[in-house]
């Protein structure tokens, strides 16, 4: 009988895997996932949220500030990947399910008995701590209910809580509330603003919008300036949202938004699900600036950029802007709801007005324009840059300065562009070098600064003068040498000392510029597992019931990512 029930599991899940799309032609089953956590379900984010650099693709679920807490499947399958890594989910385990979908459980303390030995395994085999396992239908089964883990913090997490997902046969993750998870909600979201934007050709690419502010009035939001004339002839706008659940002060995103422009519909946003390939499209859905500048402050654009095809929205005419140029007043309505359907109203009246001074155009200065739709070419003496089309979500006009080397750059220092222009996908990068001595070729690599001057890694490769890599990112751009190893440092013992009551070694390894590229750890020139978190850049090993009473000498060896190489010896007693 446990054959056949194999067989027929097996034949489900390829079935859902072969024809993914099947899942969206039929309702989502209510009830056939149950809770994760034996405690109440409560949120710190939902599915959709933006945040930085993408849309959430889950539910955050609270876990009292605490680790530890105990995590069951939510249905019966088997545990067809675990993956740990010191970022992203960290610890995470994937549930596929007899019925095509597979759950996810991110950020993770540890897996259970049987999963741990599975892990292990791979890890020794490998002699890595990052592994990605595959597994196939059989090996480990799991019922509904059945403790798989406990929670944690590991990985990206910014703190304890347990991230759930769930995904059809594609690995396209749709909103878990959609299969009838319930959470206790009966709050409306909260509008605090709204930002205009000239959309005609001559003020588009040269003026920067205008906030305005809005009031509540007999349960209605409204601007605060009443009917607004601009001179614009063509509008988008952008509604600054949040929404908040019962019993829980966290700020979490809205599900839906619908604007009419004198009662016709004209813009719809909904999200019910999205995949991996579009969660960078948060830069263009969102203010983006605002939301990095502010304290991620989410102004949701009401209107489609032509580059963004994220399929989050529908009935959209001329991509939601709004046409003025009748010079009559429009009444614009738009609805802001959650999951639940509690639903904000806003309403403000907008008028084309050729004398109105609400947006005030610069000169447009330029060195290059790139088109969203094509590919496109940058090439000055020294510096070069390589878009694809579609890569960005509206036309570029790109300012151009070089500046000469600084004290331990070995190139001019070139800026195109600025880090408020989004890119959704990478681009190539060729920086000409500049008195790099030869002896240190492969330790030369390009370094990137924002407009607010924070820095960040490139690397790349040298070839014919010119150190090559990828970005996603416009702005400032010099070449750096790397010749500086990773510093480790013990950080809950000293030397010689006897650890056995601690249980475990905690180390931190940094480097100054490229980056910890991989770490290998030594009981007595024998390799071991140790975890690594990112977040604090420790690593940890701990010991199990085999190691021997007496001395013993821990060893880490690290390298960063030009290969600078650093080994660390400790004694320590058991």
């Amino acid at each position: 009988m446990k054959l056949l029930a194999l067989c027929a599991f097996t034949v489900l899940s390829l079935l859902a895997i072969a024809d993914p799309a099947a899942l969206d032609t039929i309702s989502y089953p209510q009830g056939y996932f149950k809770s994760p956590l034996d405690l109440p379900l409560t949120i710190v984010g939902n599915f959709g949220e933006p945040r930085k650099l993408h849309f959430h693709t889950g539910l955050d679920f609270r876990t009292n500030s605490e680790e530890g807490h105990k995590v069951f499947a939510a249905a019966d399958g088997y545990i067809s990947r675990i993956n740990v890594s010191s970022g992203g989910y960290g610890n995470a385990l994937y549930v596929t399910h007899p019925n095509g979908y597979t759950t996810v459980y991110g950020h993770l303390q540890k897996f259970s008995d049987k999963i741990m030995q599975r892990l292990r395994t791979e890890q020794y085999t490998k002699e890595s701590f990052a592994v990605d396992i595959s597994l196939p239908p059989g090996e480990i089964t799991v019922k509904q209910g059945e403790q798989i883990a406990l929670s944690g913090n590991t990985g990206g997490s910014g703190g304890p809580h347990l991230h759930f997902e769930i995904r059809d046969g594609t690995e396209r993750p749709y909103n878990p509330l959609l299969f009838g998870i319930k959470l206790a909600d009966n709050v409306k979201p909260t509008i605090n603003g709204v930002k205009l934007y000239a959309m005609d050709s001559l003020l588009k690419y040269t003026t920067n919008g205008s906030r305005e502010k809005v009031v509540m009035k007999n349960g209605i939001y409204e601007m605060t300036k009443g009917p607004v004339k601009v001179n614009s002839k063509l509008l988008g706008f952008s509604i600054n949202t949040f929404d908040r659940m019962d019993a829980n002060s966290s700020t979490v995103g809205v599900y839906n938004i619908t604007v009419f422009d004198n009662d016709k519909m004209v813009f719809e946003y909904e999200m019910g699900h999205i995949a991996f390939s579009e969660k960078r499209n948060v830069l263009s859905h969102i203010d983006y600036p605002i939301f990095i500048n502010e304290g991620h402050k989410a102004f949701h654009k009401c209107f489609v950029e032509p580059g963004n095809n994220t399929p989050v929205y529908s009935n959209l005419n001329d991509r939601g802007v709004v046409d003025l140029s009748d010079g009559l007043p429009h009444n614009i309505h738009a609805e802001v709801s959650d999951y639940a359907g509690n639903v904000s109203q806003l309403m403000f009246i907008m008028q084309y007005d050729s004398t109105s001074a609400m947006f005030k155009p610069t000169e447009l200065k330029y060195a290059a324009h790139f088109n969203y739709d094509r590919d496109n070419v940058f090439d000055s003496a020294g510096f070069a840059v390589k878009v694809p089309g579609g890569s960005l979500y509206d036309d570029a006009y790109l300012n151009y300065t070089i500046n000469p080397p600084a004290d331990g750059v070995y190139s001019k220092i070139y800026k195109l562009g600025n880090s408020d222009i989004e890119v959704a996908d990478w681009f190539e990068v060729s920086v000409k070098a500049e008195g790099l001595p030869a002896g240190l070729i492969d330790k030369a690599g390009v370094m990137y600064k924002d407009n607010a001057g924070s820095t960040s890694y490139k690397g790349g490769k040298y070839s014919n003068g010119y150190i090559n890599t990828r970005s996603r990112d416009f702005g400032q751009y010099y070449i750096v040498i790397d010749t500086t190893p990773p510093v480790v440092s013990a950080i809950n013992f000293k030397a010689g000392a006897n650890v056995r009551a601690v249980g475990k070694l905690v180390f931190k390894i940094t480097d100054n510029k490229s980056g910890i590229d991989d770490f290998d750890t030594y009981i007595d020139d024998k390799w071991v597992v140790t975890d690594y978190d990112g977040k604090t850049a420790t690593i940890t090993h701990t010991f199990n019931k085999t190691l021997l009473a007496g001395p013993h000498t821990f060893k880490v060896i690290v390298t960063d990512e030009r290969k600078n190489k650093t080994e660390y010896s400790v004694k320590f007693l058991w």
